[in-house]
């Protein structure tokens, strides 16, 4: 199963930071594993350095984008795609601080995903801690879409 954090970044940071996604990255994987006062600090830098999600504007994208797809369904802040005959299925949960996507299968479902948040802001980015992954749903400059 893969699993994504996605972060929306405040545009000056993104802009700022450009090219050098690895440091963010590596700031949000400190602070999964900080304790104490660390966490309280690398916490803090999050805060600043990223913004609150609108939840409800979100949630109403996704939902326009996909009702009428027959393999979407929805309760609250939670979305899902199951695509059976592609072996695809990821499942959406949108909060203030990021939004959780974890998916299984090929990457159809979750490529359905990323495309709607790409589209609705440029300045998300996605974080997968087991493999060392991130970067931007939507390049800031011509990049691959995860970086190693």
């Amino acid at each position: 199963m893969r699993k994504y954090e996605i972060v929306l970044m405040r545009e000056d940071v993104a802009l700022m930071y450009r090219g050098m996604e690895k440091k963010l990255f590596q700031l949000f994987k400190e602070n999964r594993l900080a304790i104490g006062l660390l966490k309280t600090i690398t916490r803090s830098q999050i805060n600043y350095i990223t913004r609150t999600i609108p939840e409800k504007q979100i949630n109403q994208v996704i939902y326009h984008t996909l009702f009428h797809n027959k393999d979407y369904s929805n309760i609250g802040n939670n979305h899902r795609i199951n695509f059976k005959r592609e072996h695809s299925n990821a499942t959406l949960t949108v909060t203030r601080d990021k939004i959780l996507l974890e998916a299984d299968g090929n990457l159809d479902a979750e490529t359905s995903f990323f495309e709607i948040l790409r589209h609705y802001q440029h300045y998300f980015l996605a974080l997968n801690y087991k493999n060392n992954e991130y970067g931007w749903l939507r390049p800031l400059r011509a990049l691959d879409i995860v970086q190693k």
